[in-house]
């Protein structure tokens, strides 16, 4: 018995991490057909609202999409053990896309508004972008499993965009307007600020509890 027992409890965050990461790919692919498609319309209410910072929405929407596709590759366990070199290229474009888009989606909020969201926008902004600095510099010192928590922390900010987008595309919440927005958009973000954290904690708990019930 205790020579099988580790084996699924040793598979089970695999599964559960593949399973996040594919949730989180359907929700973007959501809002990609959903939303930013309109983009490419010239004439669309959306392309139109954001006619006046061209440049600024066209450097935040290529480098958070860069951000977007490069942090799932970092929790490839196999990628990093395989091909380690593309591990740190994506990890260092994973970087430089929110360097640019996270400090950029300050004055994106400060123009477009509405006020009350300008200091949600700053928060994630500089949440992303602080727990992104830890995780660089835990593997720049090689305190690797501190990276990984910290990359854990970072990805959740990354995220908010498009959560939100997806909860605000249920037409009872859509239809509430404003009020909804804002709640939705200061909802996730809270949510981003705590839930790796927890998550992280249980898995130390669940991992204590294991060794001591094999002991």
């Amino acid at each position: 018995m205790t020579a099988t027992t580790p084996s699924p409890m040793r598979a089970s965050p695999i599964q559960l991490k593949h399973v996040a990461l594919f949730l989180l790919a359907l929700m973007a692919l959501f809002v990609l057909f959903q939303r930013d498609l309109q983009l490419l319309d010239a004439g669309s209410p959306l392309r139109q609202r954001y006619a006046g910072i061209s440049s600024l929405m066209l450097a935040h929407g290529i480098f958070g999409a860069l951000a977007l596709l490069m942090a799932p590759f970092q929790f490839s366990s196999r990628l990093r053990q395989r091909h380690i070199r593309v591990h740190r290229l994506m990890g260092r474009l994973y970087v430089l896309g929110v360097a640019v888009a996270a400090p950029v989606s300050i004055p994106v909020a400060v123009i477009l508004g509405p006020p009350m969201l300008v200091m949600a926008a700053t928060i994630q902004a500089v949440g992303w972008l602080l727990t992104t600095a830890t995780a660089l510099y835990c593997v720049r010192t090689g305190r690797i499993q501190q990276h990984r928590e910290w990359m854990m922390r970072s990805y959740p900010f990354a995220m908010v965009f498009v959560i939100a987008r997806v909860i605000l595309g249920i037409p009872a919440i859509e239809s509430m307007g404003e009020v909804a927005f804002v709640s939705v958009v200061w909802s996730v973000i809270a949510t981003a600020c705590f839930l790796p954290s927890f998550l992280i904690a249980w898995q130390g708990v669940l991992s204590a509890r294991s060794a001591s019930a094999g002991a």
